[in-house]
Protein backbone atom coordinates (compact mmCIF):
# COMPACT_ATOMS: atom_id res chain seq x y z
CA UNK A 1 0.00 0.00 0.00
CA UNK A 2 1.29 3.48 -0.86
CA UNK A 3 2.03 5.80 2.03
CA UNK A 4 0.58 9.29 2.48
CA UNK A 5 1.74 12.29 4.50
CA UNK A 6 -0.63 15.19 5.11
CA UNK A 7 0.37 18.80 5.64
CA UNK A 8 -2.73 20.64 6.82
CA UNK A 9 -5.21 18.00 7.96
CA UNK A 10 -8.19 20.30 8.37
CA UNK A 11 -11.72 19.42 7.31
CA UNK A 12 -10.71 18.34 3.79
CA UNK A 13 -7.41 16.71 4.74
CA UNK A 14 -8.74 14.56 7.54
CA UNK A 15 -11.84 13.55 5.56
CA UNK A 16 -9.76 12.34 2.62
CA UNK A 17 -7.23 10.76 4.97
CA UNK A 18 -9.87 8.71 6.76
CA UNK A 19 -11.66 7.62 3.58
CA UNK A 20 -8.40 6.59 1.90
CA UNK A 21 -7.15 4.85 5.02
CA UNK A 22 -10.38 2.89 5.43
CA UNK A 23 -10.50 1.96 1.74
CA UNK A 24 -6.92 0.72 1.77
CA UNK A 25 -5.81 3.30 -0.79
CA UNK A 26 -3.11 4.86 1.39
CA UNK A 27 -1.44 4.19 4.70
CA UNK A 28 -1.53 7.56 6.45
CA UNK A 29 1.78 8.32 8.17
CA UNK A 30 2.91 11.79 9.31
CA UNK A 31 0.36 14.54 9.94
CA UNK A 32 1.40 18.19 10.35
CA UNK A 33 -1.01 20.91 11.45
CA UNK A 34 -0.54 24.36 12.97
CA UNK A 35 -0.41 22.74 16.40
CA UNK A 36 0.49 19.24 17.56
CA UNK A 37 -2.87 19.02 19.37
CA UNK A 38 -4.73 19.66 16.11
CA UNK A 39 -2.56 17.08 14.35
CA UNK A 40 -3.32 14.55 17.09
CA UNK A 41 -7.04 15.27 16.74
CA UNK A 42 -6.75 14.70 12.97
CA UNK A 43 -4.91 11.41 13.54
CA UNK A 44 -7.66 10.32 15.93
CA UNK A 45 -10.32 11.20 13.34
CA UNK A 46 -8.48 9.37 10.57
CA UNK A 47 -7.73 6.39 12.77
CA UNK A 48 -4.11 6.35 11.62
CA UNK A 49 -1.05 8.54 11.32
CA UNK A 50 1.37 10.21 13.70
CA UNK A 51 1.20 13.87 14.71
CA UNK A 52 4.51 15.65 14.18
CA UNK A 53 5.63 19.06 15.47
CA UNK A 54 7.43 20.27 12.35
CA UNK A 55 7.93 19.53 8.68
CA UNK A 56 11.44 18.19 9.25
CA UNK A 57 9.93 15.54 11.54
CA UNK A 58 7.87 13.99 8.73
CA UNK A 59 9.00 10.59 7.53
CA UNK A 60 9.39 9.62 3.84
CA UNK A 61 6.16 8.85 1.93
CA UNK A 62 5.01 7.98 -1.58
CA UNK A 63 2.32 10.69 -1.69
CA UNK A 64 2.27 14.13 -0.07
CA UNK A 65 -0.99 16.07 0.32
CA UNK A 66 -0.47 19.79 0.91
CA UNK A 67 -3.87 20.87 2.21
CA UNK A 68 -3.03 24.17 3.89
CA UNK A 69 -4.54 27.50 2.83
CA UNK A 70 -4.04 28.63 -0.77
CA UNK A 71 -1.73 31.48 0.23
CA UNK A 72 0.57 29.05 2.06
CA UNK A 73 0.88 26.28 -0.55
CA UNK A 74 3.84 27.65 -2.53
CA UNK A 75 5.93 28.42 0.55
CA UNK A 76 5.07 25.07 2.09
CA UNK A 77 6.13 23.31 -1.12
CA UNK A 78 9.47 25.14 -1.06
CA UNK A 79 10.10 24.13 2.56
CA UNK A 80 9.09 20.56 1.74
CA UNK A 81 11.54 20.47 -1.17
CA UNK A 82 14.35 21.48 1.18
CA UNK A 83 13.31 18.77 3.63
CA UNK A 84 13.02 16.00 1.04
CA UNK A 85 16.30 16.59 -0.75
CA UNK A 86 16.37 13.92 -3.48
CA UNK A 87 12.69 13.21 -4.00
CA UNK A 88 12.27 11.64 -7.43
CA UNK A 89 9.47 9.07 -7.60
CA UNK A 90 7.02 10.70 -5.19
CA UNK A 91 3.70 12.42 -5.94
CA UNK A 92 2.92 15.80 -4.38
CA UNK A 93 -0.52 17.36 -4.79
CA UNK A 94 -2.79 20.02 -3.37
CA UNK A 95 -6.59 20.35 -3.34
CA UNK A 96 -7.02 24.05 -4.11
CA UNK A 97 -9.71 24.86 -6.64
CA UNK A 98 -8.15 28.18 -7.59
CA UNK A 99 -4.48 27.21 -8.00
CA UNK A 100 -2.89 24.92 -10.58
CA UNK A 101 -0.23 22.33 -9.93
CA UNK A 102 2.38 24.85 -11.11
CA UNK A 103 2.49 26.27 -7.59
CA UNK A 104 4.32 23.04 -6.67
CA UNK A 105 7.08 23.46 -9.29
CA UNK A 106 9.70 23.71 -6.57
CA UNK A 107 9.10 20.05 -5.72
CA UNK A 108 10.33 18.68 -9.04
CA UNK A 109 11.52 16.08 -10.00
CA UNK A 110 8.52 14.80 -8.01
CA UNK A 111 5.30 14.37 -9.99
CA UNK A 112 2.93 17.22 -9.16
CA UNK A 113 -0.83 17.68 -9.48
CA UNK A 114 -3.87 19.53 -8.21
CA UNK A 115 -7.00 17.58 -7.25
CA UNK A 116 -10.03 19.69 -6.33
CA UNK A 117 -13.13 17.89 -4.97
CA UNK A 118 -16.28 19.82 -5.87
CA UNK A 119 -17.70 19.33 -2.41
CA UNK A 120 -18.41 21.39 0.69
CA UNK A 121 -16.35 20.05 3.58
CA UNK A 122 -18.27 22.05 6.19
CA UNK A 123 -18.67 18.98 8.44
CA UNK A 124 -16.14 16.14 8.04
CA UNK A 125 -18.48 13.57 9.59
CA UNK A 126 -21.15 14.41 7.02
CA UNK A 127 -18.56 14.40 4.23
CA UNK A 128 -17.56 10.83 5.05
CA UNK A 129 -21.00 9.75 3.81
CA UNK A 130 -21.67 12.41 1.19
CA UNK A 131 -18.36 12.78 -0.68
CA UNK A 132 -19.03 9.71 -2.86
CA UNK A 133 -20.58 10.85 -6.12
CA UNK A 134 -18.80 14.22 -6.04
CA UNK A 135 -16.56 15.21 -8.93
CA UNK A 136 -12.84 15.89 -8.58
CA UNK A 137 -11.04 18.14 -11.08
CA UNK A 138 -7.54 16.81 -11.78
CA UNK A 139 -4.70 18.74 -13.39
CA UNK A 140 -0.95 18.21 -13.55
CA UNK A 141 1.56 15.54 -14.55
CA UNK A 142 -0.08 12.52 -16.17
CA UNK A 143 1.60 10.07 -13.81
CA UNK A 144 0.26 11.97 -10.80
CA UNK A 145 -3.26 12.51 -12.16
CA UNK A 146 -3.55 8.85 -13.16
CA UNK A 147 -2.64 7.74 -9.64
CA UNK A 148 -5.01 10.27 -8.07
CA UNK A 149 -7.83 9.29 -10.41
CA UNK A 150 -7.60 5.76 -9.03
CA UNK A 151 -7.39 7.04 -5.45
CA UNK A 152 -10.53 9.15 -5.79
CA UNK A 153 -12.59 6.68 -7.80
CA UNK A 154 -11.88 4.03 -5.16
CA UNK A 155 -13.76 6.17 -2.60
CA UNK A 156 -16.67 6.74 -4.99
CA UNK A 157 -15.78 10.05 -6.65
CA UNK A 158 -16.03 10.96 -10.32
CA UNK A 159 -13.03 12.66 -11.94
CA UNK A 160 -12.47 15.08 -14.80
CA UNK A 161 -9.35 16.73 -16.17
CA UNK A 162 -8.83 20.45 -16.65
CA UNK A 163 -6.10 22.61 -18.16
CA UNK A 164 -3.97 24.64 -15.76
CA UNK A 165 -4.88 27.99 -17.33
CA UNK A 166 -8.59 27.31 -16.81
CA UNK A 167 -8.42 26.71 -13.06
CA UNK A 168 -9.52 30.27 -12.09
CA UNK A 169 -12.63 30.14 -14.30
CA UNK A 170 -13.40 26.60 -13.22
CA UNK A 171 -13.13 27.58 -9.56
CA UNK A 172 -15.27 30.68 -10.09
CA UNK A 173 -18.02 28.41 -11.41
CA UNK A 174 -17.80 26.29 -8.27
CA UNK A 175 -17.82 29.37 -6.02
CA UNK A 176 -20.88 30.86 -7.69
CA UNK A 177 -22.89 27.63 -7.40
CA UNK A 178 -21.79 26.69 -3.88
CA UNK A 179 -20.68 29.74 -1.90
CA UNK A 180 -23.11 32.15 -3.50
CA UNK A 181 -25.98 29.74 -2.94
CA UNK A 182 -25.16 29.93 0.77
CA UNK A 183 -25.25 33.73 0.57
CA UNK A 184 -28.60 33.59 -1.25
CA UNK A 185 -30.08 31.49 1.54
CA UNK A 186 -28.78 33.99 4.10
CA UNK A 187 -30.37 36.87 2.15
CA UNK A 188 -33.61 34.89 2.01
CA UNK A 189 -33.52 34.30 5.78
CA UNK A 190 -32.99 38.03 6.36
CA UNK A 191 -36.03 38.80 4.24
CA UNK A 192 -38.13 36.24 6.11
CA UNK A 193 -36.92 37.71 9.42
CA UNK A 194 -38.15 41.15 8.29
CA UNK A 195 -41.51 39.50 7.64
CA UNK A 196 -41.62 38.21 11.23
CA UNK A 197 -40.74 34.58 10.47
CA UNK A 198 -38.23 33.04 12.88
CA UNK A 199 -35.07 31.38 11.58
CA UNK A 200 -36.06 27.76 12.32
CA UNK A 201 -39.44 28.17 10.62
CA UNK A 202 -37.80 29.88 7.65
CA UNK A 203 -35.25 27.09 7.23
CA UNK A 204 -38.01 24.49 7.42
CA UNK A 205 -39.96 26.46 4.83
CA UNK A 206 -36.95 26.81 2.53
CA UNK A 207 -35.57 23.28 2.62
CA UNK A 208 -38.06 21.54 0.28
CA UNK A 209 -38.22 24.33 -2.28
CA UNK A 210 -34.44 24.86 -2.36
CA UNK A 211 -33.78 21.14 -2.77
CA UNK A 212 -36.50 20.84 -5.43
CA UNK A 213 -35.13 23.85 -7.29
CA UNK A 214 -31.66 22.31 -7.28
CA UNK A 215 -33.03 19.01 -8.56
CA UNK A 216 -34.99 20.79 -11.30
CA UNK A 217 -31.89 22.66 -12.46
CA UNK A 218 -29.80 19.49 -12.59
CA UNK A 219 -32.49 17.62 -14.52
CA UNK A 220 -33.93 20.35 -16.75
CA UNK A 221 -31.35 23.15 -16.91
CA UNK A 222 -31.72 26.75 -15.68
CA UNK A 223 -33.78 28.05 -18.61
CA UNK A 224 -36.57 25.53 -18.03
CA UNK A 225 -36.34 25.58 -14.24
CA UNK A 226 -36.71 29.33 -13.76
CA UNK A 227 -40.09 30.30 -12.29
CA UNK A 228 -41.44 33.32 -10.41
CA UNK A 229 -42.44 36.90 -11.19
CA UNK A 230 -39.50 37.81 -13.43
CA UNK A 231 -39.90 34.68 -15.53
CA UNK A 232 -43.58 35.64 -15.95
CA UNK A 233 -42.83 39.30 -16.64
CA UNK A 234 -44.90 40.31 -13.58
CA UNK A 235 -43.73 43.90 -13.13
CA UNK A 236 -46.32 44.73 -10.45
CA UNK A 237 -45.12 41.97 -8.12
CA UNK A 238 -41.45 42.81 -8.67
CA UNK A 239 -42.11 46.53 -8.03
CA UNK A 240 -44.03 45.76 -4.83
CA UNK A 241 -41.32 43.46 -3.50
CA UNK A 242 -38.62 46.00 -4.33
CA UNK A 243 -40.57 48.77 -2.58
CA UNK A 244 -40.99 46.74 0.60
CA UNK A 245 -37.40 45.52 0.64
CA UNK A 246 -36.15 49.08 0.23
CA UNK A 247 -38.19 50.23 3.22
CA UNK A 248 -36.74 47.47 5.39
CA UNK A 249 -33.16 47.19 4.11
CA UNK A 250 -31.63 49.11 1.20
CA UNK A 251 -28.89 46.47 1.18
CA UNK A 252 -31.40 43.66 0.58
CA UNK A 253 -33.05 45.76 -2.11
CA UNK A 254 -29.66 46.26 -3.80
CA UNK A 255 -29.00 42.52 -3.91
CA UNK A 256 -32.54 41.90 -5.15
CA UNK A 257 -31.94 44.35 -8.01
CA UNK A 258 -28.61 42.83 -9.04
CA UNK A 259 -29.85 39.26 -8.93
CA UNK A 260 -33.05 40.32 -10.65
CA UNK A 261 -31.12 41.74 -13.59
CA UNK A 262 -29.28 38.43 -13.98
CA UNK A 263 -32.64 36.69 -13.73
CA UNK A 264 -34.00 38.81 -16.57
CA UNK A 265 -31.15 37.73 -18.83
CA UNK A 266 -31.88 34.09 -18.04
CA UNK A 267 -35.63 34.58 -18.55
CA UNK A 268 -34.97 36.08 -22.00
CA UNK A 269 -33.50 32.73 -23.01
CA UNK A 270 -36.85 31.24 -22.09
CA UNK A 271 -40.29 32.79 -22.68
CA UNK A 272 -39.83 36.38 -21.52
CA UNK A 273 -40.53 38.89 -24.28
CA UNK A 274 -38.09 41.65 -25.18
CA UNK A 275 -40.70 44.24 -24.19
CA UNK A 276 -41.19 42.77 -20.71
CA UNK A 277 -37.44 42.35 -20.32
CA UNK A 278 -36.84 46.03 -21.10
CA UNK A 279 -39.43 47.13 -18.53
CA UNK A 280 -37.96 44.85 -15.88
CA UNK A 281 -34.44 46.08 -16.55
CA UNK A 282 -35.61 49.68 -16.15
CA UNK A 283 -37.39 48.80 -12.91
CA UNK A 284 -34.47 46.85 -11.44
CA UNK A 285 -31.69 49.23 -12.40
CA UNK A 286 -30.21 51.18 -9.50
CA UNK A 287 -31.87 54.62 -9.14
CA UNK A 288 -29.74 57.65 -9.99
CA UNK A 289 -28.31 59.50 -7.00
Amino acid sequence: MNTLNIIGAGRLGKTLGRLWQQAGVFQVQSILNRSVDNAKAAADFIGAGRAVPALNSMEPADFWLIACGDSEIAATADRLADHLGEHEGIVAFHCSGALSSQVLEGLRPASIASAHPVHSFADPLRSLDSLAGSSVALEGDSSATTALEEAFTTIGCETLTIEAQHKPLYHAGSVIACNYLTVLIDLSLRSFAAAGIDRDSALKLLEPIVLQTAQNNMALGPETSLTGPIARGDLETVANQLKNLTSVSPELAHHYRQLGLACVELARRGQLSDESAAKLIELLSEPLR
